[in-house]
């Protein structure tokens, strides 16, 4: 299965993920990542962030070969119909 890695984006720069997770489509990549971005943003609240920091990030997905695969805004993660 392809390797992918989910490098998250925020207001300090880019944080890359140095392990990546093997997904066997990209849908189940999105999937994973929404319920990811889902959670963050749920654990950032209850730790008292507002909700304009938790929502202001986003997934960059490259590939092994560091292409660009899927960007997702945590504010599109948060709005969309995956759930926990």
């Amino acid at each position: 299965m392809p390797r992918y890695f989910l490098n998250l984006r925020d207001r300090n720069g880019l944080h890359r993920d140095s392990d990546g997770d093997e997904f066997a489509s990209v849908d189940e990549l999105r999937n994973d990542a929404v319920i990811g971005i889902k959670q963050i943003v749920a654990d950032a609240l209850v730790g008292g962030a507002t909700l304009s920091e938790a929502l202001d990030r986003s997934f960059e997905i490259v590939d092994e070969a560091g292409m660009t695969v899927l960007t997702i805004s945590f504010a599109e993660g948060v709005a969309s119909h995956s759930s926990l």
